[in-house]
């Protein structure tokens, strides 16, 4: 007969205890899924806010250009709400030869063409030059040395042919400029303008002797409206210019009127203090103006 120790004793409990049984199962499985699902929101929300901090520096550079071109030209460039006569006055302000050709009105045409295809470009085409057409994509050399005829226009105020004014001697663009497309990878402008991973850069130039954004607003495509920025009643940048990029929703923000008989006369400015001025795809735009990554750094 076996005697019956404390060795046998413990044997016969790992026996018992053998295994895990199925509610142990389901609550290690559980706990798994909460630790894996929190990280991947804390993985999500940095690569949502170093990206956004990367669009940020990118728009740095822009600004830079555009201060650039102050210090050369006097005055910010003309954005996309810019009426002719003011297209016009920026135009004899840069190039006032061109007064005593008879081309101005051809000029402001052409500038107005470009700037007015979407919000952003206009800053593209006034640190650029004028965009020409290749088997690669819209090529910016700048604008033609010529002072008489800068945008290189032929006597019907089309662009010239690049073919013909490729080698002209050009003013190199205030900017540092690579295609973004699928075949040439990422880049800082596209067919629309100015682009950053995917989002369509927004310019706006502030007006007047104390900087004013009134009445500026943009309906482009499916993309919402993109308008200047507010706070407090107070715009930002009132003296210089506000850049927005849409986000990664790529919507810039709804309109609070509607698209239907909207004017500028009902229009009321967007208002990151007054949150009925504001739908929710204005929050993740991306701005050169706020304190943080994006918009919604500027919620109390």
């Amino acid at each position: 007969m076996r005697s019956w120790n404390v060795t046998d004793g413990a044997r016969a409990s790992q026996s018992v205890r053998g295994g895990f049984t199925l509610i142990e199962i389901l609550i290690v499985v559980a706990i798994i899924a909460l630790i894996a699902a929190a990280s991947l929101v804390a993985l999500g929300g940095a690569r949502g806010f170093f990206s956004n901090v990367t669009l940020k520096m990118q728009l740095d550079d822009v600004s830079r250009a555009l201060e650039l071109y102050k210090q050369k030209h006097g005055e910010y460039p003309p954005d996309c709400c810019a009426t002719p006569a003011e297209v016009r006055r920026h135009i004899l302000k840069r190039w006032p030869k061109v007064l005593k050709t008879g081309s101005v009105d051809k000029m402001v045409d052409f500038a107005l063409a470009e700037m007015q295809r979407t919000p952003g470009s206009a800053a593209l085409f006034w640190l650029a030059g004028p965009p020409d057409a290749t088997p690669d994509g819209p090529v910016y050399d700048g604008f033609l040395s010529d002072v008489m005829n800068p945008f290189g226009l032929d006597p019907s105020g089309a662009r010239m042919a690049y073919v013909d004014i490729k080698d002209e001697p050009c003013e190199e663009p205030l900017i540092e400029l690579k295609y973004h497309s699928e075949e040439m990878g990422e880049g800082n402008y596209d067919d629309e303008g100015f682009c950053f991973a995917g989002q369509t850069l927004a310019y706006f130039r502030g007006e007047g002797t104390k900087g004013s954004y009134a009445g500026k607003e943009y309906h482009w495509g499916n993309v919402g409206v993109v308008a200047p920025y507010m706070k407090n009643g107070a715009w930002y940048k009132p003296d210089s210019f506000q850049l927005i990029l849409p986000g990664a929703d790529g919507i810039y923000g709804s309109d609070p009127h509607g698209d239907e008989g909207h004017t500028e006369h009902d229009y009321v400015a967007r208002d990151v203090a007054v949150k009925d001025t504001l739908s929710l795809e204005d929050w993740d735009n991306v701005t050169n103006f706020t304190n943080g990554s994006a918009l919604d750094s500027e919620q109390d």
